[in-house]
């Protein structure tokens, strides 16, 4: 029991490591493409990924019996993981402050929690709220640098909301459905790049591209992408829902560090409370998992 806990951590926090590199990249490819087309491209580059992989592993047999146990479930997860999540996602950089937008969705760890004890009556400690506000207050800190962010609602808000909310239920959707963590993630990018495509005439899509751009695109896919899904989504089937929460409030603290280290941007006072809330609070979720 306590190897696979420990593998389970091993997976969330490669996943994590993975995830926290979006942000870097994202602001490269978004500088040199438009963001629906980086999000198109990505969720296409990722299923084409994951599909070669099927193939080198010898799953791709596997993949109709796989979904004919769950049908509704990967198109229904695939289109709010990585369908309805994207698009909103987008759509609220568009209207909003990075800042709020990063702010407002990491709720998803809290919604996590949340979701997971009113669908599936998980037991959660109350404790376990505790830490997951005392990591969003760190998360806060770190992002508003200390200042107060004014949040009013209006349509973007709206739009962030629902990217968190989509997050939050397709993790705990996967956690609590038994099926192949490599052919999920191949048909969950399947039907959320379908999803995605039918919102083409809406958002339009860009056909060319430099070649910095395009090797852009193919890290965005298959590393903070398609690998750290299937990580994610195997720490999700291992560990505790409110334990994994706790864990992705590492991501927007890796992001500032990494953004600091590779563009240069300067960390103050904030960051290191942040650093400190966050840290604190993963702690406390890994020391008092059991209670």
């Amino acid at each position: 029991m306590a190897k696979k806990f420990y593998m389970g951590l091993i997976y969330a926090f490669l996943a994590v490591l993975l995830l926290s590199t979006i942000g870097t990249s994202f602001k490269f490819l978004v500088s040199n493409l438009d963001s629906f087309s980086v999000a198109i491209y990505t969720q296409l580059f990722a299923t084409i990924a994951l599909f070669v992989y099927l193939l080198i592993t010898d799953k791709t047999k596997r993949v109709i019996t796989e979904f004919l146990k769950h049908p509704w479930f990967f198109v229904i997860a695939g289109i709010i993981g990585l369908g309805i999540q994207q698009i909103t996602y987008i759509k609220a950089f568009s209207l909003l402050p990075a800042a709020e937008v990063v702010i407002i969705f990491y709720m998803y760890p809290l919604l996590m929690v949340l979701l997971s004890s009113i669908i599936f009556r998980e037991r959660t400690n109350p404790r376990a709220y505790i830490f997951i506000l005392l990591g969003l207050i760190g998360v806060y800190t770190l992002i508003s640098k200390g200042q107060n962010v004014s949040i009013s609602l209006n349509f973007g808000i709206i739009m962030v909301i629902l990217a968190s909310l989509s997050w939050a239920l397709f993790s705990v959707m996967i956690k609590h459905t038994t099926f192949d963590v490599e052919i999920g993630m191949f048909l969950f990018n399947l039907f959320g790049l379908v999803f995605l495509s039918l919102a083409i005439p809406f958002f339009g899509i860009t056909n060319s591209m430099s070649q910095i751009t395009f090797f852009g695109l193919i890290y965005m896919a298959v590393f903070p992408t398609a690998l750290a899904f299937v990580f994610w989504n195997k720490c999700l089937h291992i560990l505790s829902t409110s334990l994994c929460s706790s864990i992705a409030l590492l991501i927007p603290l890796l992001s500032v560090l990494l953004i600091s280290l590779i563009l240069k941007e300067q960390l103050g006072i904030s960051h290191v409370i942040g650093l400190f809330l966050i840290t604190s609070s993963v702690l406390l979720s890994i020391i008092f998992r059991n209670n």
